[in-house]
């Protein structure tokens, strides 16, 4: 290619009309002095006198056949001829306005080193109507002048370019620049038609910029009589359908709103010229007309398919009677909503919803931004501050009402306010699980759970400072990590949640928390000595008290024989519920006239021997349960469950499953609960033997309801709020955001 050559390029068949004055504008622009214009005409079959006019203004002419013509063809033929390294394509019949208008147009490559395509407006010529002008007029102030147009990649930028693609991928090779190195990469679609959509589209998602220029201004508009504006859509859409499968909406409601809303368009754009009243009469009557035509003919084209060849001819400007569908790669990134086409068939299809939705609040953005992995962020004066009262944030996931953790961590709270702190409530809900306010969940808090005094609020956004900021849920973990201006940042872990998950991308990010350098408070001393033993954590524990007020003790008066409560909550695979059902199984097969009740569940499930299943039920009615039924099972694969205290405080002889976790914390087999292994013939065993020796029984659930006494809510408020005064009298080093 020469350098210092502009080349502009025009397709000609039959421009005799406009040819002169297109090409007296061209000639006449003004260029940086050593730049050298090319006028290049790629001429299809004129007979109209267009290459004479051409040979009198020097333009280089190459002629092709009328049957070798394609929009996108042709285009690629006059960028491989072209000298230049920057190629300005305008139409037979659109003007240069002004003699800066290629200077405009070269200035745009200038904004950037990626700018692949430069663009101008369409200054409709002065016959044209006030629908022609007011569209051209509202669609080209898309864009501000000298404005670059690049693919925001984020999710929201993704979702905005499928909502509204062309507002970054329109090109218009009627007025438009393109770079030799970008076209080199991405060349012209060969379709007959839309190639400067394809064109702008492609380089944009292929990482590219494009720029509009105002000062690149052409004359050109189309204004034809109804009739013809009507098949002139018509083979618009046509094409849009062939080469984009785009199909144009329709309905009964919507496309006379559509042109009530393009026609009152209209009537601000004349009112804004200083037409009103009764002037505005007639030609908003054109308006109506003219978007009702326009409307007619976009839908009537892009289905097209079903028309016969003889109508589709008829209704076609060009007089062409196929429907041909192209064979253009489908954009990955905008969703192809309109239809596929069938491989070898021609036809079109419609497509089903996307098995996998896009969407700008993906369920785990918060684990992906928090990578690469930077250390636990604490802005400490390195004053002790062991004496409260102390400013704590609770950061803690959306629930369930009646979710066991949560009631563990507002009764915390609870116990903190009682104690003269001041707390503070921020729901992370990375599901969008929860629709209500922040002060809506507070009064389901109370409500459902408990009454605490601490306002809530949805996300971290009102989030100021605190003295100590504690994460009570993996989820959570990641984003108080990050939390500016806390003193401190501990971990409340009530149980080894990375065994909560199969080995699954939630288990990894479950293990990451343990790895971020919290100062953790664990349930249980079992739980604590994973975090230290395994993890290096520095760790202390509290114990869950019990509601001894709703779960009162009963003794064997009143309980029904053979009776057995079963926690069964299928939600939580560590309840080993399936596990309870095959040993149940066993013993009602010894045992036909058992009683079998199961609680705590949403998901149906089902049983080889007949049952109640109460589903999800309030506390008083399971303290009912518990005081009338003559054994308990409640299984615990990792920290044992507090309704297995809740059991123990009714009086209710507990069978649970044996293992480290469970007797660290409620003792040997026998003492205050019932272990058994973990197949079904032993759980069968271990029932049969509560079952069967009632004062043995009875002796064990005394036990048991001696050790729930013993561990109340304000003696773990007194726990937790001591591992708190120790961490804050033992400031660490301040670690700023990294």
């Amino acid at each position: 290619m020469a350098a210092g050559v502009v080349t502009v390029a025009i397709p000609v068949l039959n421009g005799a009309r406009y040819l002169d004055e297109v090409l007296s504008a061209v000639r006449g622009q003004e260029l940086a002095a050593g730049t050298e214009l090319e006028i290049l005409l790629i001429d299809s079959g004129s007979t109209d006198g267009s290459l004479s006019i051409a040979e009198r203004h020097g333009a280089r002419i190459h002629q092709i056949s009328k049957s070798e013509f394609s929009h996108g063809g042709t285009r690629n033929l006059a960028m491989k001829l072209a000298r230049g390294d920057h190629v300005a394509f305008i139409t037979q019949d659109a003007t240069p306005a002004s003699e800066r208008w290629l200077a405009s147009l070269l200035a745009g490559f200038d904004k950037a080193d990626d700018v692949a395509l430069v663009f101008g407006p369409h200054e409709p010529r002065p016959d044209a109507s006030h629908m022609i002008k007011c569209e051209m007029e509202r669609h080209f102030a898309l864009w501000p002048d000298g404005d670059v147009q690049r693919l925001d990649r984020s999710a929201q930028g993704l979702l905005d370019y499928r909502a509204y693609p062309g507002k970054v991928s329109f090109f218009s090779d009627v007025n438009g620049c393109v770079a030799r190195w970008a076209w080199e990469q991405i060349p012209y679609r060969e379709v007959p038609y839309a190639e400067d959509q394809l064109l702008g589209r492609e380089m944009i998602e292929a990482g590219f910029s494009k720029v509009y220029m105002a000062d690149a201004a052409v004359f050109h508009s189309h204004d034809y009589p109804p009739a013809q504006f009507l098949q002139r859509y018509f083979d618009e859409f046509r094409a849009m359908r062939e080469v984009l499968g785009h199909r144009e909406p329709w309905g009964i409601k919507r496309t006379p709103w559509a042109v009530r809303g393009l026609s009152g368009a209209d009537k601000r754009w004349l009112r804004a010229q200083g037409v009103h009243g009764k002037d505005l009469v007639k030609p908003l009557s054109r308006s109506v007309l003219h978007h009702s035509i326009r409307m007619t003919g976009a839908i009537v084209g892009s289905r097209s398919d079903k028309l016969p060849a003889p109508i589709r001819g008829k209704l076609s400007l060009e007089g062409r009677d196929t429907f041909t569908p192209y064979d253009v790669p489908a954009s990955p990134l905008l969703e192809q909503s309109t239809g596929h086409r069938a491989l070898g068939t021609g036809h079109w299809l419609r497509r089903a919803q996307p098995r996998t939705r896009f969407t700008n609040n993906w369920w785990y953005d918060f684990v992906r931004h928090a990578y690469p992995r930077r250390p636990l962020r604490v802005d400490s004066d390195g004053v002790p501050r062991g004496e409260g009262p102390w400013t704590i944030a609770w950061v803690v996931p959306a629930w369930k009402i009646g979710s066991g953790g949560h009631t563990t961590i507002f009764r915390l709270v609870r116990q903190m306010e009682l104690r003269g702190h001041r707390c503070a409530i921020f729901v992370f809900d990375h599901k969008g699980q929860l629709n209500e306010s922040g002060s809506e969940l507070r009064e389901q808090i109370r409500e459902h759970f408990i009454p605490i005094e601490a306002p809530v609020f949805k996300g971290l956004d009102d989030f100021d400072s605190a003295d100590v900021a504690i994460a009570t849920e993996w989820s959570t973990a990641f984003p108080v990590r990050d939390l500016p201006r806390c003193r401190e940042k501990v971990y409340l872990v009530q149980d080894d949640e990375p065994q909560f998950f199969a080995t699954s991308a939630e288990s990894i990010w479950a293990e990451e928390t343990y790895r971020m350098g919290y100062r953790c408070i664990a349930f249980t001393p079992w739980m604590a000595e994973i975090l230290e033993r395994n993890h290096g954590l520095e760790a202390r524990w509290f114990e869950c008290g019990t509601d001894l007020d709703t779960y009162t003790f009963a003794g064997e008066e009143g309980r029904e024989p053979g009776h057995v409560a079963v926690y069964g909550r299928r939600e939580t695979p560590r309840r080993a519920v399936e596990l309870a059902v095959a040993g149940i199984a066993n013993l009602f097969e010894r045992r036909p006239g058992m009683r079998v009740t199961l609680f705590g569940s949403n998901i149906k499930g089902s049983a080889p021997f007949p049952c109640e299943d109460l589903g999800v039920v309030a506390p008083r009615e399971l303290s009912a349960l518990y005081r009338r039924a003559s054994a308990g099972v409640v299984f615990s694969l990792t920290t044992h469950s507090l309704v297995a205290q809740e059991m123990m405080a009714s009086g209710l002889p507990v069978v649970e499953l044996e293992g480290d976790n469970v007797s660290s914390a409620l003792g040997a087999s026998g003492e205050r609960v019932m272990l058994a292994e973990h197949t079904p013939d032993s759980i069968a065993d271990a029932l049969e033997r509560v079952l069967d020796d009632r004062e043995a029984a009875a002796a064990m659930a005394r036990r048991a309801r001696a050790f729930v006494e013993e561990r109340t809510w304000d003696r773990a408020g007194e726990q937790v709020e001591s591992a708190l005064r120790e961490y804050l009298a033992n400031p660490r080093q301040s670690v700023p955001a990294s």
